[in-house]
């Protein structure tokens, strides 16, 4: 059972409050171990992360006072839902691009902390989270039915009729048959080389319930519920059944199945209730604490993909479309290829602009996506969009920032909605993307 806690409530990209010692405990060399909390300016910040987990030190240990672990709950600044926002994202068509883009930059969206202990929060806590551990367990689910199965050797003993298989048990046919004049059975003891395992048991049943949450979220169309289909199909010789945690104790998956282990950790904490809407305390009354797994979300990444989805949804007129994701613009005249392009000079082959907006097949509009506080000037992001620009030749170009309502920047030095830039006349923009949005105040900056 989890035991008391301090809990903490801040907001992501926030300055923090360090009068409390145990922010000196704080390990800041590994960032990604404690929200990507760092130190800028002399001052300890959060960073584009939220979720729910412990605080560690330099040591790696939970930091704790008088017994009890400081845990943090981040929330973001611009009261952005990352439930629905990752909801957009899974149900995007490009998500599996998305996914191996981050693969390949070592990036991801969500990270949940199957081999840490549950942490028990305080009566209303009662997040989305238990979406992400399904989502999260059904994409995993998905990888390893793809590799293959588990087969197992396995002992069996059954009563046939008019077959046999195997040898026949003769004690036990005796017993069972003969001593009841049933000559047309045979109690049989055989071998069989099968999927129906403990392993491939627990993985199903922690397939089922993860659907049923699936299914109340998603419609039977999108790509994450086909993903339980094929895992269910896949797994359709094992038997429904329930599972102990002496199943658990039973499962061997060392060696060539060893990319079982980390499938079978999170099926553990499915089986075992281990979600936010999960409670200890009788039904009925007015105080139940909630459980956790640790998580963080990357809401860096996550908006970047969110913004897509939605700028994809707003710019879907006959004239109007997004370029496909990951696109890359070359730098060098003529070349279409990574392996065409100049090797051995200080200038990257290519640029992949986050968004390009087209009318009529021609780019028409460049944004890039940043997970930020608007009206912060950065010299790096700066250059990044000013790069894009003269890559694809638009005349429009814009930042799109989290925000707690949708809008398009006023510009304080003219009144409007964009500022001319020296370069031919170029105008830029600041998109502001809250929860709510509506799609003709984002199509104003092609009006």
């Amino acid at each position: 059972m989890s035991k008391d806690i301090y809990l903490h409530n801040i907001r992501d990209w926030s300055k923090i409050d360090e009068r409390e010692s145990f922010w000196g405990k704080v390990d800041l060399l590994t960032p990604n171990t404690n929200f990507g909390i760092h130190r800028y300016s002399s001052a300890l910040w959060t960073s584009g992360q939220v979720g729910v987990g412990r605080l560690f030190d330099r040591e790696g240990m939970p930091i704790q006072d008088n017994g009890k672990d400081h845990v943090l709950v981040v929330t973001s600044s611009y009261d952005l839902n990352p439930w629905l926002m990752l909801e957009s994202v899974l149900l995007d068509d490009e998500y599996e691009a998305y996914l191996a883009e981050l693969e390949k930059d070592g990036r991801y969206l969500f990270r949940i902390f199957y081999d840490q202990p549950v942490i028990r929060l305080p009566h209303g806590f009662g997040a989305d989270a238990e979406t992400l551990f399904a989502l999260s367990f059904a994409s995993s689910c998905y990888a390893l039915c793809k590799k293959g199965l588990k087969k197992s050797l396995i002992h069996y003993a059954d009563n046939f009729t008019a077959k046999l298989r195997g040898k026949v048990d003769v004690s036990r046919n005796i017993k069972h048959n003969s001593a009841k004049g049933r000559s047309d059975r045979f109690f049989c003891r055989y071998i069989d080389f099968t999927e129906d395992n403990i392993e491939n048991r627990i993985i199903k049943a922690a397939l089922i319930k993860c659907k049923e949450i699936i299914r109340h979220r998603f419609q039977e169309d999108t790509s994450i519920r086909k993903k339980v289909l094929f895992c269910l199909n896949s797994l359709r010789h094992v038997k429904d059944t329930s599972v102990t945690n002496s199943d658990f104790n039973s499962a061997e998956v060392s060696g060539l199945y060893s990319y079982y282990k980390p499938v079978l950790q999170q099926a553990r904490a499915i089986l075992g209730f281990k979600f936010q809407s999960y409670s200890d305390a009788p039904v009925g009354t007015e105080e139940r604490p909630v459980y956790t797994i640790p998580f963080v979300i990357n809401m860096e990444t996550l908006f970047e993909y969110y913004a897509r989805t939605v700028l994809k949804r707003t710019f879907s007129e006959d004239c109007y479309r997004i370029e496909k994701y990951s696109r890359k613009l070359f730098l060098q005249r003529d070349v279409y290829a990574p392996e065409s392009s100049e090797k051995g000079i200080h200038l990257m082959p290519f640029c992949i602009p986050d968004i390009i907006v087209l009318r009529n097949e021609t780019p028409a509009l460049v944004i890039d996506a940043k997970y930020k506080v608007s009206g912060r000037p950065d010299r790096a992001d700066s250059h990044q969009l000013l790069a894009y620009v003269l890559l694809t030749g638009v005349d429009r170009c814009a930042f799109i920032l989290p925000n707690t309502e949708t809008k398009i920047r006023e510009m304080e030095t003219t009144g409007d909605q964009f500022l001319t830039l020296a370069s031919q006349n170029i105008r830029y923009y600041e998109m502001l993307l809250g929860h709510d949005y509506d799609p003709n105040t984002l199509k104003s900056v092609l009006m």
